[in-house]
């Protein structure tokens, strides 16, 4: 009897160790088929990188081209007009050198806010605008530094003060230097008691002495005008500004509060005008009471020729002497002597009103 053995069937390994030790299929590739196909790759990755740069780059060249072509180098669009509109004293040629343009350059290579970066260089220029019109012309606006003051150092006389080596500052605090000093500047009030040795043209004083001072010469443009014509005013004190009118009358006022101050000068200078009196000196600072002087009035008797008047001190001799034998006045000055009745001086009134 033959023993029939079944066919050996296909049967998965159970265990790990015996699928690691089975060989299912062995291929061997040759080592130059392999460096063929990587060589192959890097020739196709290559070529794809040269074409795509080849395109931006024509693209790049080709817009650079048409742009050359149509706007940066056409004649048509070179620039024939530069129209500058100040509204200072500033000259043409100051301007255009400051922001390095000329006739004949192409519009579109001129960088607006370059010029505008170059023009706000200037200590004179507080604002400027250009503009770009097509085909061949470019406006430049600019809108000058007003000054409104004189600064004066320390220890300066005012009545020999030279303009020519003084500061102009405007309403901002900026402060400016001109070669030729219009003669609208000459009038302008002095802001007296200012150390600027360690500033130059284009730089903004940060004293707060000179914000208020400057804060007044607007404020009583606005409110006095004419009433009190500013001459000068000294911040040497820090805490105050005393400030003088063409009038020689000189007020005192805080730092704070400045127009509130300035509408008391004006009741004050409103008395004035009713009783017709002169004002000489107040001190706003004291918030009652206001200590006010006004200038003494001149008798008849002893009213001299104005041209005599010296301000040098000296004796005075009563006009009903013939000699120094008698009573003799010291005064001042001569116009303080004929201020004088019965040989005796008249002082200056001191009056408190209540402002």
């Amino acid at each position: 009897m033959v023993k029939k053995i079944p066919p050996r069937q296909n049967r998965r390994v159970s265990t790990g160790r015996q699928r690691r030790d089975q060989y299912l299929l062995d291929v061997k590739v040759r080592a130059h088929k392999a460096a063929a196909q990587r060589t192959q790759r890097v020739i196709f990755l290559s070529c794809i990188l040269v074409t795509a740069l080849a395109v931006v780059g024509g693209i790049t060249f080709g817009t650079k081209s048409a742009l050359n072509a149509l706007f940066f180098k056409n004649p048509d669009y070179r620039v024939k007009t530069i129209e500058i509109v100040s509204d200072g004293n500033l000259s043409r040629e100051a301007i255009l050198r400051a922001c390095n343009l000329s006739e004949g350059m192409n519009i579109f290579s001129v960088n607006l806010p370059q010029v505008r970066e170059s023009l706000g260089s200037l200590p004179q220029i507080e604002d400027s605008r250009v503009e770009r019109i097509l085909p061949d012309r470019l406006v430049i606006k600019v809108q000058e530094r007003r000054p409104v003051a004189w600064v004066v150092p320390p220890e300066t006389n005012l009545a020999s003060f030279n303009f020519e080596n003084a500061y102009l500052i405007d309403r901002r605090g900026v402060l400016l230097k001109t070669k030729s000093i219009a003669p609208e500047y000459r009038g302008l009030p002095a802001i007296s008691g200012v150390k600027t040795s360690n500033y130059s043209p284009g730089q903004a004083l940060d004293q707060d002495e000179v914000r208020a001072a400057l804060d007044l010469i607007r404020i009583n443009s606005e409110i006095l005008q004419t009433r009190f014509q500013i001459r000068s005013i000294d911040v040497s004190k820090g805490y105050c500004l005393v400030a003088t009118d063409r009038q020689k009358a000189s007020v005192t006022f805080n730092l704070d509060n400045l127009e509130w101050q300035l509408h008391r000068l004006a009741l004050l200078l409103d008395y004035c005008e009713q009783n017709s009196k002169a004002l000489q000196t107040a001190n706003l600072m004291a918030e009652r009471n206001v200590p006010v002087t006004f200038v003494p009035e001149e008798t008849p008797e002893t009213l001299d020729d104005p041209e005599e008047i010296d301000q040098q001190p000296e004796v005075i001799i009563p006009h009903n002497a013939a000699k120094p034998a008698g009573k003799v006045i010291i005064g001042r000055n001569k116009a303080e002597g004929r201020r004088t009745k019965g040989g005796v001086p008249k002082k200056a009134s001191h009056v408190r009103h209540a402002l």
